[in-house]
């Protein structure tokens, strides 16, 4: 039986509570998906955190009054 690896989905993950969490579940060796606005500066080093603590943090640019899915795809693929 191969051991699967928990994914979790966090918004707000460069900063606050959801820096913490994602921290935290990356130290328990989950993968995390985590959604910024406006500080990629702070995601990335989240991201570089959660790596060294053994887990995975892919962050994405996501701003919830943007309401154009076809742009949001776009930010998505960079």
């Amino acid at each position: 039986m191969t051991k699967k690896t928990q994914t979790a989905l966090i918004t707000g993950a460069s900063r606050g509570l959801g820096r913490a969490m994602t921290l935290a579940l990356a130290k328990q060796g989950w993968n995390v998906i985590g959604t910024y606005r406006s500080s990629a500066d702070e995601a990335e080093t989240v991201s570089q955190q959660a790596a060294d603590a053994g887990g995975r943090a892919v962050m994405l640019l996501f701003d919830s009054e943007r309401t154009d899915p076809a742009a949001f795809a776009k930010d998505v693929k960079h």
